[in-house]
């Protein structure tokens, strides 16, 4: 498979910061509406972060299961499986929050899954991060060239 990159970068980093910032804003700006701070505001900023955050996670997703195909160290692609599930898991709990909404507005059970998938988001920058700093995925090759062994 091909290695997505712009300026020899790898992308997935780059996009995950889009669903990675965003989700977890629209949780904060729900609780914050249901403290009764401008409700209406920032139930509409909530709504919408949601909206783009979940646009942004397509394609953060889709570039980290190119570089899922790349790993070729079953232990690391094994951390890497985690980090997709956990990631499929919040983006999961953020949809589903996304459709109790009424109005822009989220009640308790949509909040409720709105906190478990920002939640998940620190779980998966965890093993984001084990896989970038522990096992150098998408850092650089060992000696024979394989991605993701060093």
């Amino acid at each position: 498979m091909p290695r997505l990159t712009v300026f020899g970068h790898p992308v997935h980093p780059i996009l995950q910061a889009i669903p990675a910032s965003l989700l977890p804003a629209s949780t904060t700006f729900d609780v914050l509406a249901r403290l009764g701070i401008d409700e209406e505001g920032l139930s509409k900023a909530a709504h919408y972060s949601l909206v783009f955050g979940l646009l942004g996670a397509t394609g953060a997703a889709a570039t980290g299961i190119l570089d899922y195909y790349e790993i070729k160290n079953r232990p690391v692609r094994r951390i890497a499986l985690y980090h997709g599930i956990t990631n499929a898991t919040l983006i999961g709990s953020y949809v589903l929050s996304l459709r109790r909404r009424k109005d822009h507005k989220a009640d308790g059970p949509a909040l409720a899954l709105s906190a478990l998938g920002a939640a998940l988001i620190g779980l998966s920058g965890y093993l984001g991060g084990e896989l970038v700093y522990e096992h150098g995925v998408r850092v650089g090759e060992d000696h024979d060239g394989i991605p993701g062994a060093s």
